[in-house]
């Protein structure tokens, strides 16, 4: 095999389960390099951990999820963990040229690890990552002596390149563009970018083939993006800077092609589209939404959204279309923090959607994003009350990390980054902890009070959706 690319286990680490079997970006990369005649395959790290809960998320206790990043730092620490010896033996089975594996911030422990057991076992392999941390924390990530390249940006171009010249042994030049790479007196280099893929249609379909360690009978959950890029400006987000400013939109024509492939391929609960925001251009959604009538496909599927972008007329026709879930980012039900993160929503129009999408009979999640650094012991306390009031189905609790890319973190100081400890900082984590303006201590008790909010709504909602299909809780 050419490369095997990873995506390092973490959720599974803290006993929590996958729907979907495949990671977007990784998928994508694949495909990519098969149609380059690169020999390429896929390890989800998660799917090494053999459970998998009968209700996915609806099963999922936010607080215990929160409270088993102890267990996820027990593991990266135990060499033993049943985990590390099958990356091992998959790595070995499948004698890749190169490892690539996808790098995002709170999955940094678990990326190091994989590199580490890469390089102690196959010092041969070259490791190459990618994706959002080494995009903005390159020079940082070329000091772990385990990784030999960092491609920053879009990845499908420079990886491309690199598998080439690497496969024909020939020294890395600027021929690879987005490379960060060591000389042969073990200087960090980098090479200049390339421009970002201009029509996304040009791309070949996910290669979910790929995937080597996947049965799609048992993970029957899909995914697909239509864009790349986020139009928005929240100051948590580093999308925007990712992406570099620009949003580029798959034609629908393409995107419906996809969906009928999928259906024809596999069987499926749902497809999830995992755009940053899939309904900031209503124009797109309605065309989409006829097209998925007017085809006649049933397939279900579930979107990210906005509350400032959704009407009646449109949830009905996304409704028709066979929509089956929307996932909000509410983050706060602070007016001020609200302003202040740029989300361009106030707490009354959350209020007003909510109860609007509720009616609708389409299912949503709610995301609450606490412990953002000015936020206040009264900021979270009207996010504790919105919770208590809100129409919704699932709460999605987060606690604040800061991103690289993002602008809250490019505020920070450089020596408040280099305290952060990726072992214990997650979206759920009562370790986390850069607030300015309420105690850890008191942070914790808000964090707890919200877990408890999203329990109690997570079981009405479970006792509701098991009398819909007709179980009977006795």
């Amino acid at each position: 095999m050419d490369i095997l690319l990873i995506d390092p286990p973490y959720s599974a680490l803290k006993g929590v389960s996958t729907d979907c079997g495949y990671n977007i970006a990784l998928t994508s990369l694949a495909a990519y390099l098969r149609q380059g005649g690169i020999e390429t395959g896929i390890l989800m790290g998660d799917l090494l951990i053999d459970f998998k809960s009968a209700d996915g998320w609806l099963n999922t206790s936010l607080e215990d999820y929160a409270a088993a990043t102890r267990n996820y730092e027990m593991i990266l620490n135990d060499n033993n963990h049943i985990v590390w010896g099958k990356i091992v033996e998959f790595i070995g089975q499948q004698k890749p040229l190169i490892v690539g594996i996808s790098f995002l911030t709170p999955l940094s422990s678990s990326v190091e690890k994989v590199a580490r057991l890469v390089k102690e076992n196959y010092p041969d392999i070259k490791v190459v990552v990618g994706s959002c941390h080494p995009t903005f924390c390159p020079d940082e990530v070329m000091q772990n002596k385990d990784i030999d390249f960092v491609i920053t940006g879009e990845g499908e171009i420079p990886l491309l390149a690199l598998a080439r010249e690497l496969k024909k042994q020939k020294q890395i030049s600027e021929n690879v563009p987005c490379l960060y790479y060591r000389n042969k007196e073990g200087q960090i280099k980098h090479n200049p970018g390339v421009a970002l893929i201009h029509n996304l249609d040009e791309l070949p379909f996910l290669a979910r083939d790929l995937v080597l360690n996947c049965n799609y009978d048992t993970y029957r959950v899909h995914c697909l993006s239509t864009a790349r890029g986020c139009p928005y400006l929240c100051s948590f987000c580093a999308d925007k800077k990712f992406w570099e400013g620009k949003v580029r939109r798959r034609s629908v024509d393409n995107v419906i092609r996809e969906l009928k492939l999928i259906e024809e391929k596999y069987k499926v609960d749902f497809v999830d589209f995992d755009d940053g925001t899939f309904t900031y251009d209503k124009k797109y959604l309605q065309t989409f939404c006829n097209s998925l009538i007017n085809e006649k496909l049933t397939i279900k599927w579930r979107c990210t959204a906005r509350y400032d972008n959704l009407d009646e007329d449109l949830l009905k026709l996304m409704k028709r279309a066979n929509c089956c879930g929307l996932y909000f980012g509410l983050e706060s039900g602070s007016d001020r923090i609200l302003k202040s993160v740029n989300k361009n929503t106030t707490v009354e129009q959350i209020i007003r959607v909510s109860e609007m999408v509720y009616n609708s009979g389409i299912p949503s999640v709610t995301s609450v994003l606490l412990g953002l650094p000015n936020e206040s012991k009264e900021d979270m306390k009207e996010t504790i009350n919105l919770m208590q009031t809100i129409k919704t189905d699932i709460f999605d609790v987060n606690s604040y990390i800061p991103l690289p890319g993002s602008p809250l973190w490019d505020e920070m100081k450089t020596e408040e980054k280099k305290k952060i400890d990726w072992r214990k900082s997650a979206y759920k984590s009562f370790d986390n902890y850069f607030s300015k303006k309420i105690s850890h201590q008191d942070f914790k008790s808000v964090l707890s009070q919200a877990y408890k909010i999203a329990n109690t709504v997570q079981l009405k909602t479970m006792a509701r959706y098991k009398s819909a299909i007709g179980i009977d809780e006795k």
